[in-house]
């Protein structure tokens, strides 16, 4: 007698629908979260913008330039039912060539992506932004990619023309940040040690503003339509920020000073403060002139018929860029500041 036929009954029942079980889960096909976890899917790629170059002349040729230091997010959806949304928690940043890689996000219920994008911000971390009307920054995204399952390049792209002038003050802006004298925070000035407090320099620009250039004391600096053209323009409004930030947010009582003249005297409040912001961009610029977004330009080295004295805009200008380029060893030498 076969030995299956000496079970008790319930035995042979039991051992029925446990084969049974196994036979119909073997049946059932592996899901791609059973086989094995989904890969991440990393995006790469170099970012830039054209702008017309007011320091080049009064042509203003076009220029090609990396955007450096911006936000960069990765957005998309998994499923094409999904609406495309933030991946990435954390801004990650564009190089000084404007690269970046390692933009990362693992798909949760699929292996593979069924659209996904960079997206560009006009901002840095809370650092600085160049913003609309409403304060928020300005955002360009890259070309939509379809079903991605692996690591890609989205090459070189290009900012729109229409957004050209946004990312023109803002990649301008980070000259003067990265030259900054701050070892002790990402913040403009040492008075901040916190990298999660500093206070931020917000660039108010639209296509059809008609106000600035100006800086008030909200730590905002507001440009014109075409401000952005000239990087003298932007860097000395963000250089009088800068000073407030080296005041630790105290301003001097400043007198006799609208309108002001690079080579007549005001006063002395007046002269030093538009001097600093003069100095400033042409410091970071390497020359010894103001450029105004026609492309017209004011050279500040001193010349027959200029007023004299330390209340000369144009005075303070020259001392300064002396001082910074061949006695202090610029600015971000320990002793600056």
């Amino acid at each position: 007698m076969a030995i299956g036929t000496r079970l008790p009954h319930g035995v042979a029942a039991i051992r029925t629908a446990l084969l049974a079980a196994l036979l119909a889960a073997a049946a059932v096909p592996l899901t791609a979260s059973d086989a094995a976890a989904a890969s991440p899917i990393c995006m790469s790629g170099t970012f830039q913008y054209d702008c017309d170059s007011a320091e080049a002349g009064t042509a203003k040729p076009t220029m090609t330039k990396p955007v450096r230091n911006a936000n960069v997010q990765l957005w998309g959806n998994e499923k094409s039912t999904d609406d495309p949304h933030r991946l990435t928690a954390e801004d990650r940043h564009t190089g000084l060539d404007g690269s970046f890689d390692n933009l990362c996000y693992t798909p949760t219920s699929t292996s593979s992506m069924s659209s996904v994008r960079v997206r560009f911000q006009t901002e840095n971390s809370k650092l600085w932004k160049v913003g609309n009307g409403a304060g928020d920054p300005c955002a360009w995204d890259s070309p939509n990619l379809h079903d991605v399952s692996t690591g890609t390049s989205i090459g070189t792209v290009k900012a729109s023309a229409q957004t050209a002038r946004d990312w023109h003050a803002f990649d301008t802006v980070n000259l003067l940040w990265s030259k900054r004298n701050n070892p002790t925070s990402d913040c403009w000035s040492a008075h901040e040690a916190n990298n999660n407090a500093c206070t931020e320099l917000d660039i108010a620009w639209s296509a059809d503003s008609n106000s600035g250039p100006y800086y008030d004391l909200a730590n905002t600096v507001h440009l014109s339509a075409t401000d952005p053209d000239s990087e003298h323009t932007v860097l000395h409004e963000a250089g009088h920020f800068f000073l407030h930030r080296l005041y630790d947010g105290w301003w001097p009582n400043i007198t006799d000073c609208n309108p002001h003249f690079i080579e007549k005297a005001g006063s002395g409040s007046c002269a030093w403060t538009e001097g600093f912001a003069d100095s400033a961009a042409a410091y970071l610029l390497g020359d010894y002139r103001y450029v105004w977004p026609n492309g017209a330009g004011r050279n500040f080295t001193y010349t027959t018929g200029r007023h004299t004295g330390d209340q000369v805009q144009g005075n303070v200008d020259g001392s300064l860029l002396d001082l910074w380029n061949n006695l202090d060893g610029g600015w971000t030498a320990p002793s600056v500041c």
